[in-house]
C-alpha cells in the first residue's frame, strides 16, 4: 500500500472531525484499557476521541491511502506547556528545549511493520527539521518492544490500577531506521512538502 505523509490542518474543523473519528475507530474496540479511558477526551455520541492536548500545541502526522482517508497517525506535543505523561505520575523534562511528546500513535488498519516504521522515520525527520531533537511518550508493556526498537530507551516504570505503564525518551536524531530488501518490499511512503522550502523526500 503506498500511503502519502502529510501534516494535519488542525485549524481546519472538517478536518479535525476527520481525524478524531479515525482515532476513535482505532481505540474504540479498546473497551477494557481504563487508562485510555481516563487519558483521553471520548464523545461516545459522535464517536469522536481527542487528547486533552490544545491543538494549538499539537503537529499531528498522518497517513493517508490513495483515497485520502486517514490510515495512520502519530499527534505530537511541541509546545509542552502540558505534559500527557504526567497523568501517569511521569514528570516532564525541567528544560524543554528541543523536546517533544509524543500523545498518540495509531494505525486504523493494521499494517505491517515496516510500513510503520517508515512512517515513524518521516515523523523524526520532520521534527528535527522543526529543531527538536528529543521525545517522550509512554506506553504499555504490550508495545514496549516496538519503542524499543525504534529507539525508545525507558526512563522509569509505574503501574496504574495494576497496569503498568513505561516511560520513554527518543532521540530524534538517531538513525534507527534499518532498510532492508525486504522493508522496501512494502511499497513507498511519499512525503508531502510542509515546509514550502522542503522537498518532498520519495522512499524508492
Amino acid at each position: 500500500m503506498k500511503l502519502t505523509f502529510e501534516c494535519l490542518d488542525t485549524n481546519d474543523a472538517v478536518q479535525r472531525v476527520v481525524y478524531e473519528r479515525a482515532f476513535y475507530a482505532a481505540f474504540a474496540r479498546v473497551t477494557g484499557n481504563r487508562l485510555i479511558r481516563a487519558l483521553w477526551r471520548w464523545d461516545e455520541a459522535e464517536r469522536r476521541l481527542a487528547t486533552r492536548i490544545p491543538y494549538e500545541d499539537q503537529v499531528v502526522f498522518v497517513g493517508r491511502d490513495e483515497r485520502g482517508h486517514i490510515e495512520t497517525v502519530i499527534a505530537t506535543n511541541v509546545a509542552l506547556r502540558k505534559f500527557q505523561s504526567a497523568a501517569f505520575g511521569f514528570e516532564p523534562p525541567a528544560d524543554v528545549a528541543g523536546c517533544c511528546e509524543f500523545l498518540t500513535f495509531f494505525t486504523v488498519r493494521d499494517f505491517r511493520l515496516s510500513v510503520k516504521l517508515r512512517f515513524w522515520e518521516a515523523c523524526f525527520a520532520e521534527l528535527r527539521q522543526r529543531g527538536l531533537h528529543l521525545a517522550y511518550a509512554t506506553t504499555a508493556a504490550r508495545l514496549l518492544p516496538i519503542y524499543r526498537r525504534i529507539g525508545g530507551d525507558v526512563l522509569a516504570e509505574t503501574a496504574v490500577d495494576g497496569e503498568a505503564r513505561y516511560f520513554l525518551s527518543f532521540s530524534l536524531d538517531r538513525h534507527w531506521m534499518r532498510r532492508t530488501g525486504r522493508a522496501h518490499a512494502a511499497g513507498p511512503l511519499i512525503v508531502k512538502p510542509i515546509y514550502s522550502d522542503t522537498p518532498a523526500l520519495n522512499d524508492d
